[in-house]
């Protein structure tokens, strides 16, 4: 996989913080080889920190992502507030903040309408998360809007390291393929558990719900 945009190991008490400033990934050149195949390796995430606790994200402006926008991976008390994520909706896999393996995440009030899932917790690539066994856990997400041609708020579909603990309340979903989409795949195994989403307010979305053992069926 191509390096992040704005990497980040091992680090403790991290602030990116703007009077809404904009970081502009430039994803249009990646998303142009994707489509001819052209890419031998997974492309850039925007923002990812690994490892790391104490992170603070807020009022910053992340736009044209080549990949997922911010995934905090194996991190732990994480903050996003007051961020705005932008992408066209026909770009591929820009999701907007993915948590994977991280434990105590607030993600709230902020805006964020991209090509692919605006919020997606993770836990562990393909089935790699059943021998490290660290869960996604104690995630908030609230007052988020925006809109996607797939899901406003999602679990997995990494789900082999486990996910549990999920509080999404007070979330606005508009001209979306789906508002809340739990989905996972064969040979990831991993547990879902205590997901609690309410209220959701959904306008023109193709579907509400939607549980699904194979992301293809979803989309």
């Amino acid at each position: 996989m191509h390096r992040a945009s704005l990497p980040g190991d091992g680090l403790p008490d991290v602030v990116i913080r703007g009077e809404n400033g904009t970081i502009d990934g430039q994803g249009g050149i990646w998303w142009n080889m994707w489509r001819q195949g052209n890419l031998p390796f997974t492309r850039p995430n925007l923002v990812e920190f690994m490892n790391s606790r104490g992170i603070i994200i807020s009022n910053v402006i992340f736009k044209n992502s080549p990949f997922w926008n911010i995934p905090p991976v194996y991190c732990s008390n994480v903050v996003i507030r007051y961020v705005t994520i932008l992408a066209p909706t026909d770009s591929p896999n820009t999701d907007g903040i993915d948590p994977d393996s991280s434990s105590n995440v607030c993600i709230e009030d902020s805006f964020i309408s991209t090509g692919d899932d605006l919020v997606a917790v993770k836990s562990g690539w393909d089935e790699y998360g059943i021998g490290y066994g660290r869960p996604s856990s104690h995630i908030t997400i609230r007052r988020v809007t925006g809109s996607s041609p797939f899901a406003g708020i999602a679990v997995g579909s990494e789900t082999s390291g486990g996910v549990e603990h999920v509080l999404a309340e007070n979330i606005v979903i508009y001209n979306s393929g789906i508002g809340v989409n739990i989905k996972t795949n064969i040979g990831r195994g991993g547990f879902i558990k205590n997901i609690t989403v309410s209220p959701v307010f959904m306008e023109n979305v193709r579907t509400g719900i939607k549980i699904a053992s194979h992301p293809a069926i979803t989309r």
